[in-house]
């Protein structure tokens, strides 16, 4: 396996990896003014994910996939309900869209039994970041930019974490991954502050 993976990595990382996504979390019961169910889910939900990919297998893998697409579907109802009139995702997010749809292309054939799920996952983050275009385009300011540049992000650390897991290890992945992934959950934590 290779030095990245939980075989070779210390026990301190064990630890603190899942604690500092906690304590991002944790900021929401002290900074955000009542924090919504559905967004203390996606957090908890988004930690159990953390921690089930600090381990090795298939197994493991699907577990944080399930913990993430659970935690995404809450984000994206989290999203939607900031929504204050019906309106359609910007222009701009077909680009995004466009770039799910070739990543997914290029990246479901090396997936092997992990197709569908992969698949599913890569659905509901799409749908989580139109979610958070379409509130920051219903009701543009700092707090609706701040969750959609973090879904954004999130849709980066995904993608190279995706890359890691299924085409193979490369210089810089854990870093990359996780310094994505926090800045993520940092922004759209933030963006929930009062």
């Amino acid at each position: 396996m290779i030095a990245e993976r939980r075989g070779r990595r210390p026990v301190l990382f064990l630890l603190l990896k899942p604690l500092t996504s906690a304590m991002i979390a944790g900021s929401l019961l002290v900074a955000a003014q009542a924090p919504t169910t559905l967004l203390l889910a996606a957090f908890v939900f988004a930690i159990v994910g953390d921690i089930a990919l600090m381990f090795d297998g298939d197994k493991a893998f699907l577990a944080g996939l399930s913990s993430f697409f659970v935690a995404h579907l809450a984000f994206v109802a989290e999203f939607a309900g900031t929504i204050t009139n019906p309106s359609r995702p910007p222009v701009w997010t077909l680009a995004f869209v466009a770039y799910a749809v070739l990543f997914f292309r290029w990246l479901l054939p090396r997936t092997g039994p992990l197709k569908l799920p992969t698949l599913a996952y890569g659905i509901v983050l799409t749908l989580m970041v139109l979610a958070a275009a379409t509130a920051y385009r219903t009701l543009p300011g700092p707090a609706s930019a701040l969750a959609l540049a973090g879904a954004l992000v999130f849709g980066l650390s995904d993608s190279v974490l995706a890359v890691r897991q299924f085409v193979g290890p490369y210089r810089g992945a854990q870093p990359l991954i996780l310094g994505s992934y926090w800045l993520a959950i940092g922004l759209i934590a933030i963006s929930r502050w009062g």
